[in-house]
This record gives structure tokens, sequence and C-alpha cells, in this order.
């Protein structure tokens, strides 16, 4: 799904019944709030997969720390702190918990990277 489809979705949710999408001028703070709001959205659901995970798990940051190399610090700042992770450190989590980086994130963005990078 592309974002410009997420966000005439969410859009359109939020769009007062009253008023029809067609005629409403787009105005480019609510597009900048409709976007921010995703994005928080996404990281929280993110941040809550990971420490669900850990704690299902029953691992430690030391403990993942050992296993993926990524500090104490990042790995509280992700589930805590609102941190974004590289695909990098997302793969090194996924894989320290034995899920893949589509089930953290929610999504299936492997098989169309892969497809991608086919080409």
């Amino acid at each position: 799904m592309s974002d410009d489809s997420l966000l005439a979705r969410v859009r359109a949710a939020l769009a007062p019944r009253d008023q029809p999408l067609a005629r409403a001028i787009p105005d480019p703070l609510d597009e900048a709030k409709v976007r921010q709001a995703v994005n928080q959205a996404a990281r929280s659901r993110v941040a809550a997969t990971l420490r669900q995970l850990r704690a299902a798990r029953g691992l430690s940051y030391d403990d993942i720390r050992t296993q993926t190399g990524l500090s104490q610090q990042l790995l509280y700042d992700v589930e805590y702190r609102d941190r974004r992770l590289t695909l990098d450190e997302l793969r090194l989590l996924a894989t320290c918990y034995g899920v893949s980086a589509d089930d953290v994130l929610g999504v299936d963005i492997e098989s169309q990277w892969r497809a991608d990078s086919a080409l």
C-alpha cells in the first residue's frame, strides 16, 4: 500500500461527514499533522511489539545486546523514547526474537523488497 493511499484513507476517516472530501481544499498543515500522526502510530506499534517480544522470550537488554551488538541505550530508546530503527537494526532484532521484520512491522515489506531487488 502506498503512502498516498494510506494518507487518503486516514484523511477520509478524519474528514467531517457533512463535507465531501472532493470539495475540501487540502491544507498543508493538516497534511503534515496526518503524516506525523501516522508516523507516531507506526513507531508506537513497533515499540510495543518489540517490548512484547523481549518480554515473551524473557530476555534482558543485556541478553539482546550480547546477541545483536546493539547498545542497551538504543534498545531502551527504541522501546520507550520514540527512536527509529534502521532496517539493519530491525532485522537484527527480528532475528534475535525469531520472527521476521514483517512480523515486527505488521506489513509484508520483505517479499516486496526481494521482488524489487530481483529486477
